[in-house]
């Protein structure tokens, strides 16, 4: 997927295990920004197993890395 194409607040799925867990996406840094150190763009995602859980460790992906909702 395209970082333009993510939208924040929708979910996604992670492509090496697409089922598993839900990627709620927060925010989108651009390379070098914030918390951003990598030379990449990345997601800030909240990532958790339960599409409907109050709570989720925060991870950053690729925007590569992360699928659409396919249920």
């Amino acid at each position: 997927m395209r970082a333009i194409d993510l939208k924040i607040g929708d979910f996604y799925r992670h492509r090496d295990h697409p089922e598993y867990a839900y990627a709620k996406v927060l925010e989108v840094l651009k390379p070098k920004q914030k918390e951003n150190t990598n030379t990449y763009i990345v997601a800030k995602c909240e990532y958790m197993v339960g599409k409907n859980d109050k709570h989720g460790i925060t991870k950053y992906f690729k925007p590569s890395d992360l699928v659409k909702l396919t249920d």
